[in-house]
Protein backbone atom coordinates (compact mmCIF):
# COMPACT_ATOMS: atom_id res chain seq x y z
CA UNK A 1 0.00 0.00 0.00
CA UNK A 2 1.07 3.72 -0.77
CA UNK A 3 2.35 5.27 2.71
CA UNK A 4 1.79 8.83 0.82
CA UNK A 5 -0.52 10.95 2.10
CA UNK A 6 -1.66 12.17 -1.19
CA UNK A 7 -2.51 9.76 -4.19
CA UNK A 8 0.04 8.01 -6.49
CA UNK A 9 1.42 10.82 -8.96
CA UNK A 10 2.37 7.95 -11.91
CA UNK A 11 -0.02 7.95 -15.10
CA UNK A 12 -1.66 4.78 -17.11
CA UNK A 13 -0.15 4.85 -20.50
CA UNK A 14 0.78 2.31 -23.16
CA UNK A 15 -1.48 -1.16 -24.07
CA UNK A 16 -3.59 -2.42 -20.96
CA UNK A 17 -5.98 -5.65 -20.90
CA UNK A 18 -8.53 -6.12 -19.89
CA UNK A 19 -7.97 -9.06 -18.25
CA UNK A 20 -10.41 -12.19 -18.61
CA UNK A 21 -11.31 -13.58 -15.09
CA UNK A 22 -10.36 -17.65 -15.53
CA UNK A 23 -12.54 -20.35 -14.65
CA UNK A 24 -12.46 -24.29 -14.50
CA UNK A 25 -15.06 -26.52 -16.87
CA UNK A 26 -17.10 -26.71 -13.15
CA UNK A 27 -17.66 -22.78 -13.92
CA UNK A 28 -15.41 -21.80 -10.68
CA UNK A 29 -12.58 -19.44 -10.80
CA UNK A 30 -9.42 -21.08 -11.25
CA UNK A 31 -6.90 -18.11 -10.11
CA UNK A 32 -3.75 -20.73 -11.31
CA UNK A 33 -4.53 -19.78 -15.13
CA UNK A 34 -3.54 -16.21 -13.97
CA UNK A 35 -0.08 -16.72 -13.98
CA UNK A 36 0.01 -18.27 -17.94
CA UNK A 37 -2.43 -15.20 -18.95
CA UNK A 38 0.84 -13.31 -16.73
CA UNK A 39 3.59 -14.66 -19.12
CA UNK A 40 1.51 -14.22 -22.01
CA UNK A 41 1.36 -10.61 -21.49
CA UNK A 42 5.35 -10.00 -20.70
CA UNK A 43 5.93 -12.03 -24.05
CA UNK A 44 3.59 -9.85 -25.90
CA UNK A 45 4.69 -6.51 -24.27
CA UNK A 46 1.87 -5.38 -22.48
CA UNK A 47 2.15 -2.77 -19.90
CA UNK A 48 -0.42 -3.29 -17.66
CA UNK A 49 -4.33 -5.10 -16.45
CA UNK A 50 -7.39 -4.08 -15.85
CA UNK A 51 -9.52 -6.63 -13.87
CA UNK A 52 -12.60 -7.58 -13.05
CA UNK A 53 -14.30 -5.09 -15.80
CA UNK A 54 -16.59 -5.62 -18.68
CA UNK A 55 -14.23 -8.44 -20.26
CA UNK A 56 -13.33 -9.83 -16.48
CA UNK A 57 -17.21 -10.40 -16.16
CA UNK A 58 -16.83 -8.42 -13.02
CA UNK A 59 -20.56 -7.94 -12.44
CA UNK A 60 -21.07 -11.61 -12.66
CA UNK A 61 -18.46 -12.65 -9.92
CA UNK A 62 -18.70 -12.39 -5.83
CA UNK A 63 -16.63 -9.78 -4.07
CA UNK A 64 -15.04 -12.88 -2.46
CA UNK A 65 -14.03 -13.42 -6.20
CA UNK A 66 -12.96 -10.09 -7.28
CA UNK A 67 -10.83 -10.08 -3.98
CA UNK A 68 -9.37 -13.37 -4.86
CA UNK A 69 -8.83 -12.42 -8.45
CA UNK A 70 -6.71 -8.83 -7.54
CA UNK A 71 -4.88 -10.59 -5.04
CA UNK A 72 -3.73 -13.84 -7.50
CA UNK A 73 -2.65 -10.68 -10.22
CA UNK A 74 -0.83 -8.34 -7.49
CA UNK A 75 1.36 -11.46 -6.43
CA UNK A 76 1.87 -12.98 -10.08
CA UNK A 77 2.86 -9.31 -11.23
CA UNK A 78 4.85 -8.61 -8.10
CA UNK A 79 4.97 -4.82 -8.97
CA UNK A 80 6.38 -5.45 -12.64
CA UNK A 81 3.59 -3.56 -13.89
CA UNK A 82 -0.26 -1.95 -13.10
CA UNK A 83 -2.75 -3.74 -12.19
CA UNK A 84 -6.10 -1.66 -11.74
CA UNK A 85 -8.95 -2.86 -9.56
CA UNK A 86 -12.24 -2.25 -11.42
CA UNK A 87 -14.52 -2.08 -7.45
CA UNK A 88 -17.54 -0.41 -9.18
CA UNK A 89 -20.37 -2.16 -7.38
CA UNK A 90 -24.28 -2.06 -7.68
CA UNK A 91 -23.87 -2.16 -3.68
CA UNK A 92 -22.12 1.31 -2.39
CA UNK A 93 -21.14 -0.80 0.77
CA UNK A 94 -19.41 -3.61 -1.50
CA UNK A 95 -17.99 -0.78 -3.47
CA UNK A 96 -16.05 0.50 -0.65
CA UNK A 97 -15.36 -2.86 0.56
CA UNK A 98 -13.64 -3.41 -2.51
CA UNK A 99 -12.14 -0.07 -2.73
CA UNK A 100 -10.75 -0.47 1.07
CA UNK A 101 -9.25 -4.23 0.22
CA UNK A 102 -7.40 -3.05 -3.24
CA UNK A 103 -5.48 -0.71 -1.05
CA UNK A 104 -4.41 -3.15 1.28
CA UNK A 105 -3.70 -5.88 -1.41
CA UNK A 106 -1.38 -3.49 -3.24
CA UNK A 107 -3.33 -2.47 -6.47
CA UNK A 108 -2.01 0.52 -8.56
CA UNK A 109 -5.34 1.86 -9.18
CA UNK A 110 -8.57 1.63 -8.77
CA UNK A 111 -11.95 2.85 -11.13
CA UNK A 112 -15.95 2.21 -11.07
CA UNK A 113 -18.82 2.92 -13.46
CA UNK A 114 -21.96 3.96 -12.35
CA UNK A 115 -24.54 1.70 -10.71
CA UNK A 116 -26.04 -0.58 -13.25
CA UNK A 117 -29.97 -0.70 -12.02
CA UNK A 118 -30.91 1.98 -9.97
CA UNK A 119 -28.77 4.75 -12.20
CA UNK A 120 -27.84 8.40 -11.17
CA UNK A 121 -30.77 10.37 -12.72
CA UNK A 122 -28.16 13.68 -12.24
CA UNK A 123 -24.40 14.60 -12.84
CA UNK A 124 -24.58 15.10 -8.84
CA UNK A 125 -25.62 12.06 -7.96
CA UNK A 126 -23.05 9.96 -10.28
CA UNK A 127 -20.12 12.54 -8.76
CA UNK A 128 -21.70 11.61 -4.96
CA UNK A 129 -21.84 7.89 -5.52
CA UNK A 130 -17.84 7.97 -7.01
CA UNK A 131 -16.75 9.98 -4.21
CA UNK A 132 -18.17 7.90 -1.85
CA UNK A 133 -15.90 4.93 -3.66
CA UNK A 134 -13.14 6.74 -4.11
CA UNK A 135 -12.81 7.75 -0.52
CA UNK A 136 -12.42 4.66 0.66
CA UNK A 137 -8.71 4.14 -0.70
CA UNK A 138 -8.21 7.85 -0.92
CA UNK A 139 -4.02 7.15 -1.19
CA UNK A 140 -4.88 4.84 -4.75
CA UNK A 141 -5.53 7.05 -8.31
CA UNK A 142 -9.16 6.45 -8.62
CA UNK A 143 -10.43 6.29 -12.68
CA UNK A 144 -14.03 7.00 -13.51
CA UNK A 145 -14.51 3.94 -15.76
CA UNK A 146 -17.16 5.75 -18.33
CA UNK A 147 -19.38 2.97 -20.18
CA UNK A 148 -22.60 4.47 -21.60
CA UNK A 149 -22.76 1.27 -23.89
CA UNK A 150 -23.34 -1.32 -21.08
CA UNK A 151 -24.93 0.66 -18.36
CA UNK A 152 -26.69 3.13 -19.82
CA UNK A 153 -25.85 6.17 -17.84
CA UNK A 154 -25.03 9.12 -19.74
CA UNK A 155 -23.72 12.45 -18.74
CA UNK A 156 -20.36 14.34 -20.91
CA UNK A 157 -17.58 12.46 -19.62
CA UNK A 158 -15.47 15.83 -19.46
CA UNK A 159 -18.21 17.01 -16.67
CA UNK A 160 -18.01 14.30 -15.03
CA UNK A 161 -13.78 14.99 -14.73
CA UNK A 162 -14.32 18.90 -14.20
CA UNK A 163 -16.54 18.81 -11.71
CA UNK A 164 -15.38 15.30 -9.81
CA UNK A 165 -12.28 16.99 -9.15
CA UNK A 166 -13.45 19.52 -6.97
CA UNK A 167 -15.50 16.17 -4.26
CA UNK A 168 -12.33 13.50 -5.19
CA UNK A 169 -8.85 14.35 -4.64
CA UNK A 170 -7.26 11.54 -5.88
CA UNK A 171 -9.94 11.23 -9.26
CA UNK A 172 -6.72 10.60 -11.82
CA UNK A 173 -8.87 10.31 -14.72
CA UNK A 174 -11.06 8.09 -17.25
CA UNK A 175 -11.82 4.81 -18.76
CA UNK A 176 -13.52 6.30 -21.35
CA UNK A 177 -15.14 3.59 -23.38
CA UNK A 178 -16.83 5.22 -26.19
CA UNK A 179 -16.61 5.90 -29.57
CA UNK A 180 -17.76 9.57 -29.26
CA UNK A 181 -14.15 11.31 -30.37
CA UNK A 182 -15.67 14.53 -29.71
CA UNK A 183 -16.09 14.09 -26.12
CA UNK A 184 -12.82 12.27 -26.01
CA UNK A 185 -10.79 15.28 -27.21
CA UNK A 186 -12.90 17.56 -24.81
CA UNK A 187 -11.40 15.29 -22.07
CA UNK A 188 -8.08 15.85 -23.03
CA UNK A 189 -8.36 19.33 -23.20
CA UNK A 190 -9.61 19.65 -19.60
CA UNK A 191 -6.75 21.90 -17.44
CA UNK A 192 -4.97 20.59 -15.26
CA UNK A 193 -4.74 17.90 -17.79
CA UNK A 194 -5.92 14.41 -16.72
CA UNK A 195 -4.92 11.03 -17.84
CA UNK A 196 -7.65 9.68 -20.15
CA UNK A 197 -7.33 5.98 -21.67
CA UNK A 198 -9.51 4.97 -24.34
CA UNK A 199 -11.80 1.98 -24.26
CA UNK A 200 -12.58 0.99 -27.15
CA UNK A 201 -9.10 -0.50 -29.05
CA UNK A 202 -11.13 0.37 -32.92
CA UNK A 203 -10.44 3.93 -31.70
CA UNK A 204 -7.01 3.43 -30.77
CA UNK A 205 -4.91 5.63 -34.10
CA UNK A 206 -7.69 8.08 -34.34
CA UNK A 207 -7.39 8.49 -30.33
CA UNK A 208 -3.68 8.56 -30.51
CA UNK A 209 -3.83 12.21 -32.72
CA UNK A 210 -5.62 13.82 -30.24
CA UNK A 211 -2.91 12.62 -27.60
CA UNK A 212 -4.22 9.15 -25.81
CA UNK A 213 -2.04 8.21 -23.66
CA UNK A 214 -2.98 4.50 -23.18
CA UNK A 215 -5.71 1.63 -24.58
CA UNK A 216 -7.72 -0.39 -22.38
CA UNK A 217 -9.34 -3.21 -23.96
CA UNK A 218 -10.60 -7.03 -24.49
CA UNK A 219 -7.93 -7.92 -27.58
CA UNK A 220 -5.05 -6.53 -26.09
CA UNK A 221 -4.81 -9.61 -24.38
CA UNK A 222 -3.43 -11.43 -27.19
CA UNK A 223 -3.41 -8.82 -29.96
CA UNK A 224 -1.19 -6.23 -28.54
CA UNK A 225 1.54 -6.50 -31.16
CA UNK A 226 -0.57 -4.82 -33.49
CA UNK A 227 -2.14 -2.05 -31.41
CA UNK A 228 2.02 -1.30 -30.75
CA UNK A 229 2.89 -1.59 -34.22
CA UNK A 230 0.13 1.40 -34.48
CA UNK A 231 1.40 3.57 -32.14
CA UNK A 232 5.06 2.95 -33.23
CA UNK A 233 3.98 4.08 -36.59
CA UNK A 234 2.01 6.77 -35.64
CA UNK A 235 5.39 8.25 -33.11
CA UNK A 236 7.75 8.33 -36.47
CA UNK A 237 5.01 9.92 -38.58
CA UNK A 238 4.22 6.82 -40.81
CA UNK A 239 0.91 7.60 -41.61
CA UNK A 240 0.05 4.63 -44.06
CA UNK A 241 1.47 1.51 -42.38
CA UNK A 242 -0.22 3.28 -38.97
CA UNK A 243 -3.49 2.58 -41.54
CA UNK A 244 -2.30 -0.78 -42.96
CA UNK A 245 -1.90 -2.33 -38.95
CA UNK A 246 -5.28 -0.05 -37.90
CA UNK A 247 -7.10 -2.02 -40.79
CA UNK A 248 -6.32 -5.34 -39.70
CA UNK A 249 -7.25 -4.68 -36.00
CA UNK A 250 -10.63 -3.68 -37.58
CA UNK A 251 -10.82 -6.94 -39.45
CA UNK A 252 -10.62 -8.26 -35.74
CA UNK A 253 -12.80 -6.29 -34.38
CA UNK A 254 -15.62 -7.36 -37.13
CA UNK A 255 -14.89 -11.32 -36.38
CA UNK A 256 -15.75 -9.94 -32.46
CA UNK A 257 -18.42 -8.60 -33.07
CA UNK A 258 -20.22 -11.41 -34.87
CA UNK A 259 -19.87 -13.36 -32.14
CA UNK A 260 -19.21 -11.19 -29.34
CA UNK A 261 -16.32 -9.39 -27.81
CA UNK A 262 -16.23 -10.79 -24.38
CA UNK A 263 -17.09 -14.70 -25.18
CA UNK A 264 -14.72 -15.03 -28.68
CA UNK A 265 -11.47 -12.76 -26.99
CA UNK A 266 -12.34 -15.21 -23.73
CA UNK A 267 -12.95 -18.76 -26.28
CA UNK A 268 -9.55 -16.88 -28.12
CA UNK A 269 -7.35 -16.87 -24.89
CA UNK A 270 -7.61 -21.15 -25.50
CA UNK A 271 -6.61 -21.13 -28.82
CA UNK A 272 -3.14 -19.71 -27.39
CA UNK A 273 -3.36 -21.88 -24.87
CA UNK A 274 -4.08 -19.96 -21.97
CA UNK A 275 -7.42 -21.70 -21.25
CA UNK A 276 -9.41 -19.29 -19.24
CA UNK A 277 -12.72 -21.26 -19.57
CA UNK A 278 -16.17 -20.42 -20.72
CA UNK A 279 -17.89 -17.29 -19.84
CA UNK A 280 -20.60 -17.11 -17.62
CA UNK A 281 -24.69 -16.76 -18.01
CA UNK A 282 -26.28 -14.56 -18.81
CA UNK A 283 -23.45 -14.46 -21.42
CA UNK A 284 -23.28 -18.08 -23.66
CA UNK A 285 -20.73 -20.26 -23.70
CA UNK A 286 -19.59 -21.33 -27.68
CA UNK A 287 -20.64 -24.85 -28.53
CA UNK A 288 -18.25 -26.50 -30.63
CA UNK A 289 -19.07 -25.46 -34.34
CA UNK A 290 -19.16 -22.02 -33.49
CA UNK A 291 -15.90 -21.84 -32.09
CA UNK A 292 -14.28 -24.07 -35.34
CA UNK A 293 -16.46 -21.23 -37.34
CA UNK A 294 -14.66 -18.63 -35.24
CA UNK A 295 -11.28 -20.18 -35.33
CA UNK A 296 -11.42 -19.98 -39.25
CA UNK A 297 -12.18 -16.72 -39.46
CA UNK A 298 -8.97 -15.77 -37.33
CA UNK A 299 -6.64 -17.75 -38.90
CA UNK A 300 -5.92 -15.52 -41.67
CA UNK A 301 -5.60 -12.24 -39.39
CA UNK A 302 -1.81 -10.69 -38.91
CA UNK A 303 -2.68 -9.45 -35.29
CA UNK A 304 -2.08 -12.47 -32.86
CA UNK A 305 1.26 -12.71 -30.70
CA UNK A 306 1.27 -16.49 -30.74
CA UNK A 307 -0.08 -19.45 -33.52
CA UNK A 308 -3.68 -20.10 -32.97
CA UNK A 309 -4.05 -23.85 -31.66
CA UNK A 310 -7.63 -25.70 -33.34
CA UNK A 311 -10.26 -25.98 -30.82
CA UNK A 312 -9.66 -29.29 -29.21
CA UNK A 313 -13.39 -31.44 -29.97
Amino acid sequence: MNDSTTPRSEQLIGLLAAAHTPFNRGGRLDANIIHQQYELFVETGVDGVFLCGTTGEGHSLSCAERRTVLDAWVGVSDGKFPVVAHIGHASIRDAVRLAEHAAKAGAWAIAAMAPIYYKPQTLEELIEYLAAIAAAAPDLPFYFYDAPDFNGVRFPTEQVLEWGRLRIPNLQGAKFTSTDLRTYARCRRLEPPFNVLVGYEETWMPALTLGAPGVIGASVNFAAPVYRRIREAMDVGDLAKAQEEHAKALELHIVLERFGVVRATKAIMGMLDVDCGDVRLPLRPFHERELNELYELLVPLDVFARSLSAPKS
